[in-house]
């Protein structure tokens, strides 16, 4: 009997393995099509919009759209959230370059006017390649760019900060990573924009802002995130009492939401000065 019961065990042991391994199989297949919703976006603007500008290589178009000075005090790098393109945060951008700063835009493949199928790479991508460009076109320094991600843009934001040079980051409603907003742990063999990870190798200051009722990515993400960035760095965390997803700006106020970006610019400005006295006092204290 104890031979018996021994074989039906490890039967259903292999039967739960076997389920296991499938569920991730399929859920790594098609992690793709569970995290990107471009159809809900839609195409809100043209070709012929303001500051619409294609920054793609090769016949690839990647659609994004830079308003403000050419070449404003700083420039702001925005990544936009998921069943949105660029364009729905205009009224944003717009207000941001009427205070002096270039701020730039960019649709992940698939969605608006880009080309392409969205997928965790090809977002790191076109972030980098805008970032480029701001560089490159318009002439600023890496300090002088601060990025800007809301929700699913806080992805690329976040890896852009940890691989690039940047004068500040800052998220709005950011997640631990993407599959952790629906099971909390990680349960599949990939973990698609990985902020908890790559927040920790940010070396710029950053500012987090999370609605205390959103529900799409719940709270506790932002104030983890915060909690899991470098203590060496100037981090801020915000919460917006009240404020449901996509509700960050109207529960702060438009004017205090301007300002406390602008402040991220600020926060960086102050930062770099504080290190260039202590470089000194040290080149000064080794003499």
């Amino acid at each position: 009997m104890t031979d018996v019961l021994k074989s039906i065990a490890k039967h259903l042991l292999r039967i739960v393995l076997l389920t296991v391994v499938s569920l991730e199989v399929i859920g790594s297949s098609f992690i793709d099509q569970f995290m990107f919703h471009p159809g809900h976006a839609g195409k809100t603007y043209t070709e012929r919009t303001k500051g619409f500008v294609d920054i793609g290589t090769n016949g690839v178009k990647i659609a994004a759209v830079v308003l403000g000075p050419e070449r404003g005090k700083k420039a702001i790098l925005r990544c936009h959230g998921n069943a949105e393109n660029m364009y729905h945060s205009i009224s944003v951008l717009r207000a941001l370059a009427e205070k002096g700063y270039t701020v730039a835009a960019v649709d992940y493949p698939g969605y608006g006017l880009s080309d392409g199928k969205p997928d965790e790479d090809g977002c790191y991508r076109v972030v980098h390649r805008l970032y480029d460009w701001l560089l490159k076109e318009r002439g600023f320094e890496p300090k002088d760019i601060i990025v800007n991600g809301f929700s699913i843009g806080s992805g690329p934001a976040t890896e852009l900060a940890s691989k690039r040079e940047v004068g500040a980051l800052v998220l709005e409603a950011p997640f631990l990573s993407a599959p952790r907003v629906v099971t909390r742990k990680r349960l599949l063999f990939v973990d698609p924009f990985p902020n908890l990870k790559n927040i920790k190798k940010v070396t710029c200051p950053v500012l987090i802002m999370h609605g205390t009722d959103d529900s799409v990515v719940p709270f506790w993400h932002g104030r983890e995130l915060s909690r899991l960035a470098k203590k060496s760095v100037s981090v801020r965390f915000v919460p917006v009492e009240g404020a449901d997803h996509g509700e960050i700006a109207s529960g702060i106020g438009i004017d205090k939401y301007l300002e406390m970006v602008s402040g991220a610019c600020e926060v960086q400005a102050g930062a770099a000065k504080a290190q260039a006295k202590t470089e000194k006092e040290g080149l000064e204290k080794g003499r």
